[in-house]
């Protein structure tokens, strides 16, 4: 469910978006003219606006630039309503940071499928993680959803890197992101190489990814996948510590110990219709898995 701001001075349009998201189960906010469209919107923070350009006091071209010269709006995404047609309006909208732009007369149900579809991109941007650009927890989450949903037989890789805060730091929190894109790089790589057309790669944060492909896929692409961080990881280190295989570093009671180079490891789960119910299900069980692969040396996976 939405918070969604209309404004439109033409009440008969007006009630009917409102009776169209109100039936979606949105909560709509209205509004007969541009002032008043401007002061809701910084009252109410809606999820999205949905503007008239033709409206009394202040049109919607300027209650759109006004909403984005403000920071506590700029970010809301905006849907232009107007019986305008000429390309020059069209782009005076964009201009202004109109997200879409839509013609009168139109289809209610259009608005309503815009509408939900440009939240539904946002949210999955917003979830993207920054650092690598790959899908983030929603996508992820959505993604295995989908899969459960549809009764595919799928598997989940788990993946994280082992001795990663050792390396971070004694080399700086940016030498550090450079690993966390190498893995990034790896990963992607090799699903191109080995992997399915549709198979999924998500970063969660940190150092910690998520893999969806298929069982006939998986094992193939865990070992490459470790093959590949074993061959490349070395390099990120200087030579002094390249020749004695570790790096001095502090454990959680704060006691200088040596860590081991960096390595990769991985928990698999393979999912059969009917075996999980729920996404955190699948989840938690790769992160046992993950668990049970860490205590090998070096870089490994498990399978359930």
């Amino acid at each position: 469910m939405a918070k969604v701001l209309i404004a439109d001075d033409d009440l008969e349009i007006l009630e009917l978006l409102k009776f169209t998201f109100e039936n979606e189960k949105h909560q709509v906010i209205t509004a007969v003219d541009g002032e008043e469209a401007l002061k809701k919107a910084k009252e109410e923070k809606p999820d999205i606006i949905i503007l008239d350009v033709n409206m009394p006091k202040l049109t919607g071209f300027e209650v759109c630039e006004k909403i984005r010269e403000d920071s506590s709006t700029c970010l809301i995404p905006v849907i232009m309503l107007t019986s305008l047609t000429k390309p020059k309006d069209r782009i005076t909208g964009i201009k202004l940071g109109a997200d879409e732009y839509l013609g009168k007369p139109f289809e209610t149900f259009e608005v309503l499928a815009r509408v939900e579809g440009l939240l539904n991109r946002i949210k999955e941007s917003i979830s993207a993680n920054p650092l690598t650009k790959l899908p983030g927890n929603t996508s992820i989450e959505k993604e295995i959803k989908r899969r459960i949903e549809s009764k595919e037989v799928f598997s989940v890789m788990f993946i994280d890197a082992d001795n990663f805060k050792a390396y971070n730091d004694k080399y700086s929190f940016e030498k550090g992101d450079n690993i966390i894109k190498l893995i990034a790089v790896i990963l992607r790589s090799s699903i191109a190489e080995l992997g399915n057309k549709n198979d999924f790669l998500g970063h969660l944060g940190g150092e910690d990814f998520v893999v969806v492909t298929t069982p006939d896929k998986v094992q193939v692409l865990a070992g490459k996948i470790t093959n590949t961080f074993d061959s490349l990881i070395p390099c990120q280190y200087d030579e002094e510590v390249r020749t004695r295989g570790y790096v001095w570093g502090l454990d959680r009671q704060n006691k200088e110990v040596k860590f081991p180079l960096m390595s990769i490891s991985a928990g698999i789960v393979n999912v059969e219709p009917g075996k999980f119910i729920h996404y955190s299900q699948i989840i938690d069980k790769a992160k046992i898995i993950l668990t049970n692969a860490k205590q090998e040396p070096g870089s490994s996976y498990k399978i359930e």
